[in-house]
């Protein structure tokens, strides 16, 4: 019968310990809780404000989308409608971009059209005759090398 006696004073010996442990736990997150209420409280409270340059930067942005909308405000716009209207938005600038290009290869040119197309033609007349010259010259490497 001195065994079991023992062992039982060795279970309620590694059983204190346990429940020391868990204590120490149970008391840091008690303490835990009471600083994130704390912190909860305070940031609920009306001392929290966003600083006020970050307000006027808002406000400023707000009248300026409110502007290019045309004075109308949507705030029913769902996360499926934004992504759909930005999605035509880089539709729309890769067009522009590519128009853009476009619209670059006639830098140079005069803005009236019959002036801008004898232009061309005469650039033209002069890429023929740098063909006709390149030609001429590799004919003559061609001829020379033989």
């Amino acid at each position: 019968m001195a065994t079991p006696n023992i062992r039982n004073k060795q279970i309620n010996g590694e059983d204190n310990e346990q429940l020391q442990r868990i204590e120490t736990l149970h008391q840091q997150l008690k303490a835990e809780q009471a600083r994130a209420q704390e912190l909860l409280a305070k940031l609920k409270s009306e001392d929290v404000q966003p600083p006020k340059s970050l307000l006027k930067e808002y406000h400023k942005q707000a009248k300026r989308l409110e502007k290019e909308a045309g004075g109308k405000k949507r705030m029913d716009i769902g996360m499926s409608e934004m992504k759909a209207e930005e999605r035509e938005i880089r539709e729309l600038e890769a067009r522009v971009s590519g128009l853009e290009g476009k619209v670059r290869g006639f830098e140079g040119l005069p803005p009236d059209r019959e002036l801008a197309l004898t232009e061309v033609e005469k650039m033209r007349k002069e890429l023929v005759v740098l063909a006709r010259r390149r030609d001429e010259m590799f004919e003559g490497l061609v001829d020379g090398d033989k």
